[in-house]
């Protein structure tokens, strides 16, 4: 078996298959390309542009399997922290001090690192990323040494050793006393100064002197204006404090270097588990944007076997998806299936109908699969794990060695033969052409046959009958066609299995302009027997349209069935485990019922004995029973729209004032408070002025929005799901507004940002609130929310 000599792909201890200059022909490289565009790294890039077929169908299934994992990773949790990863190699290949630049460069590529182990190895959905990522080396401990030495924008700290710290403020000091010095001159020399400014020149400090006054003040002149109008001079008084000054900065730049050196060797010592965990990190980065790829052309998870069956269903060119470039019209997908009984497939078709490109695109995408690349194709597609991609499509005519298109696609041809295997792919383009079309056609039935005994799978395109008409006498071989669409002279690119394609060569000369006696005189040529196997050839493809797109329409309708049907399945489970929530917390109500009664029974039996009021008892005993009826929904008419209503829980009474879904606003004595349409209970009174009105609750079964127990000013979401915490803010917001509470704050943290934005559009919809804000520092910062309530 032809393996690469290097080269491990991610998630397998699997070489490579050594395919490079063949999968150049199916324009391998150029996916690869495309596929990286997505990667946020050139070690991503880099990791992307080396993925080749692996040789084994363990090692397929699991590159597979680990790109399926990252997927549904990407899907449910975001992409992985890369900000800052980069490939550090070249940096710490030289054998130099690495300056604090480079230093911070590795710094942010490690700390990258660190924080993609984290994120996957923390999470015990994805077993397999985990697994990859714990492949990265734990530098914690550097990180934390050399996070000491830079700020957060990659400067060096001023506080980086204890000596620095002292030369920078002896420094700061030296320099006041310097500019002190120099405006002091200035002042008593204001006469002799070209304008009040300090300067430096050359790491002095200096005044600027006009030059008419040069000799008014003594000292070192370091520089003339480009006017000429004023020198910059180092007065004499100034001269040892800028010396002092140098020599400070002198002691600086020596510690700076000291530390430079420092960090450089505290990297150097950890080089190669820094290389080790770049380059993991490099893998997970050429991971993730295969998914994206894949989200971006829907691809499905394909099988493998060992067995040569080969299902491409509704594959898609990659460089043709308009889903990822540009294009004026939407790829057509086709359908290519292989196997032991049937191993070859003999396209044919009109010129430039597709034949070529369906050919390209099955062995390109048998190429992805296997280097564990996304499959723009549906799902249940099954791919066979072969051990080479054979391809001739073109020519290679050349004059230097004296060979036509057809000798040089013999010379080929005869590689081919040589090195194919019953584990090969072999897709062999216009097989026959370029010669007389019978010796042609006799060559190509041979090399068929040949291939067929060998084992190989087989894809051949071709325009001759001949060929045609072996496959058709041949149940190893199958026909297929690329459709043309007679009524616009256009090909449909629609490839149709079980009968062979005509190439339409008088058609397509008549749709380009020949002359009509030219065409006419051809057809005469043809006789009447071709013409009327040609018309029979077209109606049969017209029938094989024809119940195509009627199995495609029934496939749209089971599948239209089949979500219909497991939408219900869904609905009834719902359906079923909400009656078993609602049953459960029925029977936990009733047995703490029965619990309280029984104990008040106990305690009302003594009572009776102690001459209690049997009134009071009565009323005692019910009162559990009571509480209990608040559980059980009420039947009564649709909440409406101005309706007076009293809220189940809260026992306060308003007017409803609007109806969004299943939540309503209520006004009680002028304030509003949103709550369940459920919670409330249409008071019949309100209707019907001339009826009597009720006799009010009773105190013990009313409450007033006073008997409700205070709450907090603040509302801690932290660890909540979006739904339940908007829930929860729903009842906190209501309950704030009545107790008349004039700012709240909702602390829902930092995390990945989506719980802050739900509770802040969820805020900017409330009827009760007034405004927002994001909290002060003192307050929680961006991790919390202030809301004004409306008065």
């Amino acid at each position: 078996m032809p393996v690469a000599t290097t080269g491990r792909q991610l998630g397998t201890g699997n070489r490579q298959l050594n395919l490079k200059p063949l999968l150049h022909e199916l324009e391998f490289d150029r996916v690869l390309t495309l596929i990286a565009m997505e990667a946020k790294s050139t070690l991503g890039k880099d990791a992307i542009a080396r993925r080749r077929p692996l040789s084994t169908l363990a090692a397929c299934e699991a590159s597979q399997a680990d790109l399926a994992e990252m997927r549904r990773f990407v899907q449910t949790e975001g992409l992985l922290p890369m900000a800052g990863l980069t490939d550090v190699a070249p940096v710490l290949a030289r054998e130099t001090v690495l300056g604090l630049d480079e230093s911070w460069v590795i710094v942010r590529a490690v700390r990258s690192t660190q924080a993609m182990r984290e994120t996957l190895t923390r999470i015990d959905r994805f077993p397999r990323l985990a697994k990859i990522a714990a492949a990265i080396p734990q530098l914690d401990e550097l990180v934390g040494k050399l996070n000491k030495y830079f700020t957060r924008d990659g400067k060096l700290r001023e506080d980086a050793s204890s000596e620095l710290r002292s030369i920078r403020q002896r420094v700061q000091q030296k320099r006041s006393a310097v500019q002190r010095l120099l405006n002091d001159i200035m002042n008593r020399n204001a006469e002799a100064i070209q304008e009040p400014l300090i300067v430096m020149r050359g790491d002095r400090y200096c005044i600027p002197v006009r030059s008419d006054h040069r000799n008014a003040i003594p000292g070192i002149l370091h520089e003339r204006s480009g006017s000429g109008a004023s020198v910059f001079i180092e007065p004499m008084q100034a001269i040892e404090v800028n010396n002092d000054l140098a020599d400070l900065l002198l002691q600086e730049r020596e510690e700076i270097a000291r530390i430079t050196q420092f960090v450089s060797q505290l990297i150097v010592d950890s080089a190669d588990d820094v290389l080790a965990a770049t380059r993991t990190a490099g893998e997970l980065d050429a991971l993730q944007a295969c998914a994206m790829f894949a989200d971006t052309v829907k691809a499905s998870r394909p099988s493998f076997n060992d067995d040569r069956r080969l299902h491409l269903i509704d594959a898609r060119h990659p460089l043709l998806d308009e889903r990822v470039q540009t294009t004026d019209q939407p790829v057509v997908p086709v359908t290519v299936e292989l196997n032991g009984s049937t191993p070859a497939l003999i396209i044919s078709g009109p010129n430039a109908g597709g034949k070529t490109v369906a050919l390209k695109t099955t062995g390109l995408l048998v190429a992805m699969a296997m280097s564990g690349l996304p499959l723009p194709a549906a799902d249940g597609s099954m791919i066979p794990v072969i051990d080479t991609i054979h391809v001739l499509v073109g020519d290679d005519q050349s004059v230097v060695e004296h060979l036509s298109t057809f000798s040089a696609y013999l010379v080929r041809l005869k590689n081919v033969i040589a090195r194919a295997t019953k584990r090969s792919l072999v897709l062999l383009d216009e097989l026959g052409s370029g010669t007389d079309p019978e010796e042609g056609a006799a060559l190509a039935a041979a090399v068929i046959e040949y291939f067929l005994e060998r084992g190989a799978l087989l894809i051949v395109t071709t325009h001759l009958s001949s060929v045609k008409s072996f496959a058709m006498n041949d149940s190893r071989v199958v026909n297929a066609s690329m459709e043309f669409d007679s009524a616009t002279g256009q090909p449909t690119y629609r490839l149709i299995t079980g009968i062979p394609g005509r190439s339409r060569a008088l058609e397509v000369a008549q749709i380009i302009g020949l002359p009509s006696p030219i065409l006419a005189r051809a057809r005469e040529r043809l006789g009447s027997r071709y013409v009327e196997v040609d018309q029979l050839v077209s109606m049969l493809q017209n029938k094989m349209s024809q119940v195509l797109e009627q199995s495609a329409e029934l496939e749209r309708r089971q599948a239209a069935v089949e979500e219909e049907r497991r939408a219900l399945e869904a609905s009834r489970k719902k359906f079923d485990d909400e009656r078993l929530r609602v049953g459960s917390s029925y029977r936990e109500e009733l047995e703490r019922l029965r619990d309280d009664v029984s104990r008040q029974v106990s305690a009302e039996i003594k009572n009776l004995r102690a001459n209690t009021s049997a009134r009071e008892v009565v009323t005692t005993l019910t009162k559990p029973i009571e509480r209990a009826i608040e559980f059980i929904p009420s039947e009564q008419r649709e909440v409406r729209v101005g309706d007076k209503a009293e809220h189940r829980r809260f026992k306060v009474r308003g007017e409803v004032v609007s109806i969004d879904g299943g939540k309503a606003v209520l006004n009680v004595s002028g304030k509003k408070m949103t709550v369940d349409v459920k919670d409330l209970r249409v008071l019949s009174e309100a209707k019907d002025p001339h009826r009597k009105r009720a006799a009010d609750p009773s105190p013990s079964s009313r409450l007033r929005t006073s008997d409700l127990a205070p709450i907090s000013a603040e509302l801690n979401l932290i660890g909540h799901r979006v739904d339940d915490a908007l829930e929860e803010s729903d009842k906190f917001l209501d309950r704030a507004l009545l107790e008349g509470k004039q700012a709240v704050r909702i602390i829902h943290g930092f995390g990945t940002g989506a719980l802050r934005k739900a509770v802040r559009d969820h805020l900017r919809k409330h009827p009760a609130v007034k405004s927002w804000r994001p909290g002060n520092e003192n307050e929680g910062g961006d991790g919390a929310t202030v809301a004004v309530l409306e008065e």
